[in-house]
């Protein structure tokens, strides 16, 4: 091969080249673990949303089921106390019981609303997180890439200077 001073040169160039490489190669893995690690939290996020929202529809229904109980409930106690009193459901106590009837109603509506709104709010935030998902699982496959990429071009280069060094020593440049 030489003397071992070209020697020494080319074989710390070589280490050197090798090293770089294996830590780039290693930095890239890691990124893409962590791109990996980062969809799958997002989804697991995603379904904790859908989760949600679906406890969200649960709970509007029974919030309107007992809603729709105690108007019930107040519209009969109403027309038992219009009753009790010798009136005839005509006139005003018509007109109170319709009030009554329509502003119950408005509160049924205003509460399938807001479960509604909150249910949505739920899914867009999963529709969010899988979208977020997909971006890092992209993510991933990029830095695996980039890894092997980053490496060989590490190697290449480090190998293109050894052998000009090599070159330059003996005199061959």
């Amino acid at each position: 091969m030489g003397d071992p001073v070209t020697t020494a040169i080319i074989v710390s160039a070589v280490v050197g080249t090798a090293t770089v490489a294996y830590g780039q190669y290693q930095q890239g893995k890691t990124a893409q673990a962590q791109a990996k690690a980062q969809s799958a939290w997002n989804l697991y996020n995603a379904k904790v949303a859908q989760r949600q929202a679906e406890v969200e529809r649960a709970a509007t229904a029974e919030d309107v089921r007992q809603q729709k109980k105690r108007a019930k409930t107040l519209l009969a106690r109403q027309r038992a106390i219009i009753g009790a009193t010798g009136v005839e459901m005509e006139g005003s106590p018509l007109l109170v019981a319709e009030d009554t009837a329509a502003e119950l109603a408005k509160e049924e509506v205003n509460i399938q609303l807001k479960g509604a709104r909150r249910a949505m709010g739920f899914e867009s935030q999963s529709i969010l997180d899988v979208s977020k998902a997909s971006a890092a699982k992209a993510r991933a496959a990029g830095f695996g890439k980039a890894a092997v990429t980053g490496a060989g071009a590490s190697i290449l280069q480090g190998t293109s200077t050894a052998l000009f060094r090599r070159g330059q020593m003996r005199g061959d440049f």
